[in-house]
């Protein structure tokens, strides 16, 4: 066999062995990645029915606060009753705080922008972006009636003439409204009528 057939033959050793090459590391990395989208799916469903248990408990808590003093307010116990109302409220933004924090991955996972194999994933991620966005604007939706009601408060001690009675603060948070699933609207965020508007 002549030099020429043996060094023709050797580069085409060498290019099937790249293209092999190339083809077994394409398919090692679909398989990584269809490994990485399943170990996702798992989290997303696993991780959702932990979300929507703490859930449940910060709408009781919410209920619980409309019906004890978000919904109404009694000037002549206004002022004695804010230091514990505002211990309530901040109790309340930690538990709001604490779903942010323990739920990272889905977070990431579901609003990424990826369609999974799973449709109970996909259901799950949707319910999750949309009730994660409802819990935080609903939040914000409180903490701006509570503060709307001290407003209300501080102005009728002024009607009233009354100098004695300390002027209540408002509570402070950093929490604002979001569009969490992107979608143009701010679910939860209760939408104030016309003839509230001042």
């Amino acid at each position: 066999m002549s030099d020429k057939k043996k060094i023709t033959i050797l580069i085409l050793l060498g290019i099937i062995s790249i293209v092999v090459g190339l083809i077994i590391l394409f398919i090692s990395n679909l398989k990584k990645d269809q490994q990485n989208m399943n170990d996702r799916i798992s989290i997303i469903i696993k991780e959702y029915n932990s979300f929507s248990q703490d859930l449940n408990k910060v709408n009781k808590t919410r209920d619980t606060l409309h019906k004890d003093f978000l919904d109404k307010i009694y000037y002549d116990t206004f002022e004695k009753n804010d230091t514990s109302y505002k211990n309530r409220l901040l109790e309340y933004e930690e538990d709001v705080t604490d779903i942010s924090k323990n739920n990272k991955k889905l977070k990431e996972y579901c609003n990424s922008n990826i369609y999974y194999s799973s449709s109970d994933a996909n259901s799950k991620c949707s319910a999750f972006n949309l009730a994660y966005e409802q819990m935080v604007n609903s939040f914000v939706d409180d903490i701006n009636k509570y503060n709307s009601n001290i407003s209300a408060y501080n102005s009728w001690l002024n009607e009233q003439g009354n100098t004695s009675s300390l002027k209540l603060e408002k509570y402070k948070t950093k929490k604002t409204y979001i569009d969490f699933n992107k979608d143009g609207n701010y679910s939860g965020k209760e939408e104030v009528k016309k003839d509230e508007k001042k």
